[in-house]
């Protein structure tokens, strides 16, 4: 059996690839800009972190630590003199540049230490190396030591610059402040990128909602451009297959029609009465059907505008119009009067209509709720009629479809009424579900409709 090795990329490839799949999937961003930030900025920050400490402890540690002996032995001298001779010499302190002076217990008592982890170290090498009992004070530009000697307290005065280097912190400060203006210009350079992904991605939404877009184009890296381009050779692709289909059922209904007319001028012309009803109401069903396949080559205008529809007067409208054909239905109807939705009328009433049509002509009762969820609008039309079985509620949808024992969804039709109502609510940006009614007993039919 013949072994293969892995190759480094490909491990890497593995490795991302499970811990993906681990729950640091729940703690990433799902945006692309917040996650483009993650991989940018975390090991930027922490090779900060990494450098700031390692600099710290190996540079700044050594360097107070050598400047604090250096100190610490001068100390000492001064201190090994003061107790030979009880006096001061002002000669060997101008000499080290260090002023001393004896102070009264009083002062010693009132100054109180500051404590901090830049002088930490410093304290701690005076107290291993001075083994008099001292204190150490800091101030902005000077540090002082007050030793008790015999009941004598000294003061040792050293400019803060012997013991305490102020270049490591300007370079600390400079390495993190340059890299915050960098990465403050890569981040807007990175949203110059996620914007054209965020364009395609609206481009791509407004196809599918049939909204046509015409000012897009491909911009930013190669990659997004090349994506770009290819979904603009593909929405041509597309619209030209919509439209060999518009004009091929458009001719064919079109050249079924003018037989139709012959066929009724025909038997305008027949004698026979009886014969001529029978072949009048067949020749309409034709024309019918003949009606709804040119609706269905021509299911939505794309080119309709977005307009604000109430949605009570809206339905209330379909209502009254529904009831002129089924005189003797009942239709229960509940909706907010302040509640809107932005869409496309005419396209949302061929929807509307179609499903509470379709629910009037297999019932005699209807129940009618237009409700708010979040962002998204229902509109649920529930009647008391046979109900749809569950081996064709997926296939109802599907054009021509018409088969059923218990109920035919499209009596006296061509099997494409809910199919254009689907087409039509999925380019508006919803969804259509048909469930059984607990209220009724019937079938309800549940339209989803976004809330822009």
């Amino acid at each position: 059996m013949a072994v293969r090795f892995l190759k480094p990329y490909e491990v890497m490839d593995i490795c991302l690839k499970r811990i993906m799949k681990s729950k640091i999937k729940k703690i990433l961003p799902q945006k692309i800009l917040g996650r483009f930030i993650i991989i940018f900025f975390l090991p930027l920050i922490c090779i900060q972190i990494l450098a700031i400490f390692l600099f710290y402890d190996r540079h700044w540690e050594k360097i107070t630590t050598r400047f604090a002996n250096i100190a610490s032995n001068q100390v000492n001298l001064i201190v090994g003199d003061f107790l030979k001779t009880s006096l001061i010499d002002d000669q060997l302190s101008n000499f080290l540049n260090i002023k001393t002076r004896l102070v009264s217990p009083e002062f010693f008592l009132k100054k109180k230490e500051k404590s901090s982890f830049m002088f930490t170290n410093i304290k701690n090498t005076f107290k291993t190396r001075i083994k008099y009992e001292h204190k150490l004070f800091f101030e902005k530009e000077k540090i002082f030591i007050i030793l008790i000697l015999d009941e004598k307290f000294l003061e040792i005065t050293f400019p803060k610059k012997y013991l305490i280097s102020e270049t490591p912190i300007i370079l600390l400060l400079w390495i993190i402040f340059s890299s915050m203006i960098l990465s403050l210009i890569s981040f807007l350079f990175m949203r110059i990128q996620v914007r054209a992904i965020s364009r395609l991605a609206k481009f791509s939404e407004d196809f599918r909602l049939g909204i046509d877009s015409k000012n897009f184009k491909p911009e930013g890296a190669l990659e997004v451009r090349q994506a770009g381009n290819a979904f603009l050779r593909m929405k041509k692709s597309i619209n030209n297959q919509i439209k060999h289909r518009t004009q091929l059922l458009a001719g064919i209904s079109h050249d079924l029609g003018t037989i139709i007319t012959r066929i009724k001028l025909q038997i305008e012309l027949s004698s026979n009465v009886k014969d001529i009803e029978e072949i009048k109401e067949d020749v309409q069903a034709m024309q019918n059907i003949l009606t709804e396949y040119l609706d269905f080559s021509e299911n939505i205008n794309n080119s309709e505008k977005l307009k604000n529809i109430k949605m009570y007067n809206f339905i209330s409208k379909i209502i009254n119009s529904t009831k002129k054909s089924f005189v003797s239905n009942k239709i229960h109807f509940y909706c907010e009067k302040n509640l809107e939705i932005k869409s496309q009328y005419n396209n949302l009433y061929r929807v509307v209509s179609n499903i509470i049509n379709n629910a009037c002509k297999f019932s005699k009762e209807t129940q009618i709720d237009v409700t708010k969820e979040n962002k998204i609008l229902k509109i649920c039309v529930e009647d008391n009629g046979p109900g749809i079985s569950k081996k064709i509620k997926n296939k109802i949808f599907r054009p021509f479809f018409k088969k059923d024992i218990s109920r035919n969804l499209n009596l006296g039709g061509s099997g494409l009424g809910l199919s254009i109502a689907k087409d039509i609510a999925v380019k508006l940006g919803g969804r259509i579900v048909v469930e059984d009614s607990k209220k009724l007993g019937g079938a309800r039919f549940v339209i989803f409709l976004p809330i822009r």
